[in-house]
């Protein structure tokens, strides 16, 4: 069994993507949200889980159990080119809303968000801003990079946005994305 450095709960988890990669870097995770039922198949498949482990709607967990950071892949079609933009406007766009809301509320040490590098997009920079700035409002110190996972050894072109934060501002002021 390995040693477990951290715990962590996996907003909007798909089929486990945070879940691999920070579990093989010492991170337990204790919890996680989707909605997908046949993705939550898949999730619960991978990691031999029960459907129980899922937390469920986001918009309707009252309160997240304690743990160290928090991620969350928010719906990006509100920001994709492939889909209407219409940002805030579209359901799936207020749940940043809702995931800013759970991370006020639960106070890890950090988190990550993953979105679609349209949301890093001119079009779109006031709605960027105003996630960070709700961000700062729930007491973090964060910051956006845009990310080709193809930099990273990943065999595709992925560019996606990472908002990473910190509660603590010595952390934040030490972190930097460095390249392989």
């Amino acid at each position: 069994m390995q040693n477990i450095q951290f715990t962590f709960i996996d907003l909007f988890a798909g089929i486990g993507g945070f879940k691999i990669a920070l579990s093989n870097h010492g991170g337990h995770c204790i919890g996680f949200s989707e909605i997908d039922k046949d993705a939550i198949n898949v999730y619960c498949d991978n990691f031999q889980i029960e459907p129980s482990f899922n937390l469920g709607d986001i918009t309707k967990i009252g309160e997240l159990p304690p743990h160290d950071l928090l991620t969350a892949g928010v719906p990006c079609q509100s920001w994709s080119i492939a889909g209407k933009n219409l940002g805030f406007d579209d359901d799936r766009g207020q749940l940043w809303n809702d995931t800013i809301y759970l991370l006020q509320k639960s106070r890890p040490k950090a988190f990550i968000f993953e979105n679609v590098k349209g949301l890093a997009d001119p079009r779109n920079k006031k709605a960027l801003s105003y996630i960070l700035e709700r961000i700062q409002k729930a007491g973090y110190y964060a910051n956006y990079f845009v990310i080709n996972s193809f930099d990273y050894g990943v065999p595709q072109n992925r560019i996606r946005v990472y908002i990473i934060g910190f509660e603590q501002k010595n952390y934040f002021q030490k972190f930097c994305v460095a390249k392989i």
